[in-house]
């Protein structure tokens, strides 16, 4: 794996001003001074004690410990799935290509695992993004996501996690594919493109919350509502002349959202479309825990890029009631949710192409 060169050299000031951050604790700096077999007193100003650090000479081990605790909290990230339909590539084939996908994930520093067990490959992908805009010690951010590739029904899924960086490894896996397969293979995607009627597309959201097998519609959390810009506006904007008013994004958040009168009237006027949406469900089966699921189209004008996310979940107590404290999903529910929140909008989305 390659090293470095560092994106920049911290200067005095950037030790000086990361070290009186309240994210940075007093063992911390206990810790960075003893390093350099030199005993501070517990009551001495943090100001001085980083005065008197910045001036001395810094190490890699230095820059690590200060950008752990500066660094971006990574959150889970929302998951997405292509399908693509074909010659379903063998066993060998789909193991040559994630070969050449790690050999080259290698090339640029990266970290790609695989794993293969029956009809499913995984990979996991551990990564770094930098953000500019970001404090000196917290602008690389490490990231992990996985993709997935499962033969089902004749076709081959492709499920990972939502990000520029995955879904360009994810391309890069299916060219490879293809290679070795020496055909091409045809690729689905849940998308509205090819359904621009904005009742059409705000009812497919309406169904996928509430027809999920097994499970029963709670509540509506969250709703993002969308209206691309009239071509006019463009044109006047492009002239600098004057514009008429436009609001093109509105979120509505609360309890009950579906049943707002905000809503209805948004929606009637057949202008705007639903593009993102949080919901909570009941599982009817088992323990009866409700579940907090979010689904979105990363493109809310053309309606592509669906991926969504299993946010929480509420377990029941003894007494039968809902917990009002939110766990994290374990693994087995974010993959039973997934699946079924997939196959409900290929159902809608192939009713939709169907009827059209």
């Amino acid at each position: 794996m390659k090293k470095g060169p560092s994106i920049y050299y911290a200067s005095d000031k950037n030790i000086f001003d990361a070290l009186n951050q309240s994210k940075i604790d007093n063992s911390t700096i206990q810790t960075l001074f003893i390093r350099r077999n030199i005993v501070c007193s517990k009551s001495t100003k943090r100001e001085d004690l980083a005065r008197f650090f910045s001036r001395l000479t810094h190490d890699i081990l230095d820059h690590r410990d200060l950008s752990n605790k500066l660094g971006v909290t990574p959150r889970r990230e929302r998951i997405t799935a292509v399908d693509l339909i074909g010659l379903a590539p063998q066993k060998e084939s789909v193991q040559r290509a994630l070969e050449q996908i790690r050999s080259k994930a290698t090339e640029r520093g990266d970290v790609l695992q695989t794993h293969i067990e029956g009809s499913v490959a995984r990979i996991t992908v551990k990564y770094s993004i930098i953000d500019y805009k970001r404090s000196e010690f917290s602008q690389v951010q490490e990231k992990t996501g996985f993709i997935e590739l499962i033969q089902e029904d004749g076709r081959l899924v492709i499920r990972s996690t939502k990000s520029e960086y995955i879904d360009a490894v994810r391309d890069e896996l299916i060219r490879e594919v293809e290679a070795e397969t020496d055909h091409s293979l045809e690729r689905n995607e849940i998308s509205l493109f090819h359904h621009p009627n904005p009742t059409v597309r705000s009812q497919f959201f309406y169904d996928l919350m509430s027809d999920l097998p097994n499970y029963t519609r709670k509540d509506v959390t969250d709703v993002f509502v969308y209206k691309p810009r009239p071509s006019r506006a463009i044109e006047a904007e492009e002239n600098d002349s004057e514009e008429e008013p436009h609001i093109e994004r509105i979120i509505l958040r609360g309890v009950g959202v579906s049943q707002s009168e905000l809503l209805r009237d948004l929606i009637s006027e057949k202008s705007y479309h639903i593009a993102k949406v949080g919901w909570l469900s009941l599982a009817n089966l088992g323990t009866g825990a409700a579940y907090e699921m979010e689904a979105t189209f990363s493109d809310p004008k053309e309606c592509t890029g669906f991926s969504y996310i299993l946010r929480g979940v509420y377990d029941r107590g003894d007494n039968g009631n809902l917990s009002k404290f939110r766990r994290a999903p374990i693994s087995s529910e974010i993959d039973s949710m997934a699946r079924i929140i997939e196959n409900k909008a290929r159902a809608l989305l192939k009713e939709l192409n169907s009827g059209a």
